[in-house]
């Protein structure tokens, strides 16, 4: 009768001890599948998106030449110049995320070397084709900004004589390495953000398939793996450094990735030197597809204004 007893107590208490368990145990199975989906999503989200060219521009543009710089930190940054025989002033065309040179901004810069200015065209670091490199989100990205400041300064051209163009990611990415780099004096962005975690949130969702839940598992991932800080890209945090400098601000009006409140905002937070122009009908970096002729009279009369002769 006694053993009857104790088993029976027994029984009882490892039946609690599985109540109890249980929860614990599929609360460690959640979190770990969690943070496995989070780690995997970063990994394929911030993967180099290498990819060769098939253009030669030498056969449409006889004056281009092949053009590359070596970062900092050894990355090889390939592209081509269009060097022009009118004038002293070099417009560097930066594509956004996922993008290349190739892609997004050929005919621009075929288009602006035809009204006079010289033109560089470049893969980022871990596009087209550039050296491979884990994508940052401008963070690292930066250094291939700074490679071109060191070609452009020996090849002779002044700080005042460079006007900046940049896509989207590129766009916001050059102000805010410009609030630490006084040779960044002539801007103009197009479907450039002002506050990337909202945009980045959205995006998140939509590129890795996943609830919005995994969201900040994924940016923890992609911080303490890769070292990206999504708070450090955010031009509007810096608009204050920008000071005088001229800047124009190109926004889509039906921009359903960068809402157009973002460049308002931007322009408020730079103040006076900043100018913002909307394209009626343009979604998200479409200003230029939509009117050519004008896009180029538009940012080609802002750089003959604003650069030195």
């Amino acid at each position: 009768m006694k053993m009857t007893i104790t088993s029976r107590r027994i029984g009882v208490r490892a039946g609690k001890r599985y109540i109890i368990g249980a929860p614990i145990i599929g609360a460690v199975l959640v979190a770990a599948i969690y943070t496995s989906v989070s780690l995997y999503a970063a990994n394929l989200l911030t993967l180099p998106r290498n990819r060769p060219s098939s253009k030669d521009l030498s056969l449409s543009v006889p004056a281009a030449k092949r053009w590359s710089a070596r970062t900092e930190d050894g990355i090889t940054l390939r592209g081509w110049y269009l060097p022009s025989s009118e004038s002293q002033q070099l417009v560097v065309l930066v594509h956004g995320l996922w993008g290349s040179w190739e892609e997004d901004m050929l005919r621009l810069g075929v288009d602006l070397c035809d009204r006079g200015f010289a033109v560089l065209l470049f893969d980022l670091r871990g596009h087209g084709e550039s050296d491979p490199s884990r994508l940052s989100l401008g963070q690292r990205e930066r250094a291939d900004i700074r490679a071109v400041v060191a070609w452009a300064d020996a090849e002779g051209f002044t700080a005042n004589r460079i006007g900046w163009l940049g896509y989207s990611m590129g766009g916001s990415m050059l102000l805010v390495e410009a609030a630490r780099n006084p040779h960044i004096r002539v801007v103009v962005t197009d479907s450039a953000y002002g506050n990337l975690r909202p945009i980045l949130n959205a995006q998140l969702t939509k590129e890795s398939g996943l609830p919005s839940c995994f969201n900040p598992g994924i940016t923890w991932a992609a911080q303490k793996c890769y070292g990206i800080r999504p708070n450090e890209l955010d031009p509007i945090r810096v608009a204050s450094e920008w000071g005088s400098r001229p800047l124009l601000i190109i926004h889509g009006e039906d921009d359903h990735v960068v809402p157009l409140s973002q460049a308002e905002d931007l322009e408020r937070a730079i103040g006076s030197s900043a100018r913002l122009v909307t394209w009626k009908g343009a979604g998200h970096v479409e200003a230029y597809e939509r009117s050519p002729e004008e896009y180029i009279r538009t940012v080609g009369e802002f750089f003959q204004q604003h650069l030195s002769p």
